[in-house]
């Protein structure tokens, strides 16, 4: 990880908030939207959701974040013994969810 890389981690992170958030938004609104002609058009989060879920998977490629993406990347040496600070947290966090 470089110090560059924090500005699309933010893009990253950004686009999956606001995929969340108009995802939210459709199971409270429903899919569509009646327009001031009285006319069923589709919801505009739609469009939001999409563009954001498009933006975060293009970024999610570059860092190696998606399974295909990963097929690419170098295979590392496998570790012995303690897990690292990133591993622990991993492991903590995926116990909270279950």
């Amino acid at each position: 990880m470089e110090d560059v890389d924090t500005a699309a981690l933010t893009m990253l992170a950004r686009n999956y908030s606001m995929f969340i958030k108009a995802s939210k938004q459709l199971e409270k609104d429903g899919l569509t939207v009646v327009s001031d002609r009285g006319n069923l058009s589709p919801h505009p989060a739609i469009k939001i959701a999409k563009d954001a879920q498009t933006s975060a998977m293009k970024v999610m490629a570059e860092f190696g974040l998606t399974a295909k993406a990963r097929t690419k990347l170098p295979k590392l040496e496998a570790t012995t013994g303690a897990d690292t600070p990133l591993e622990s947290f991993l492991k903590s966090k995926k116990k909270e969810i279950r």
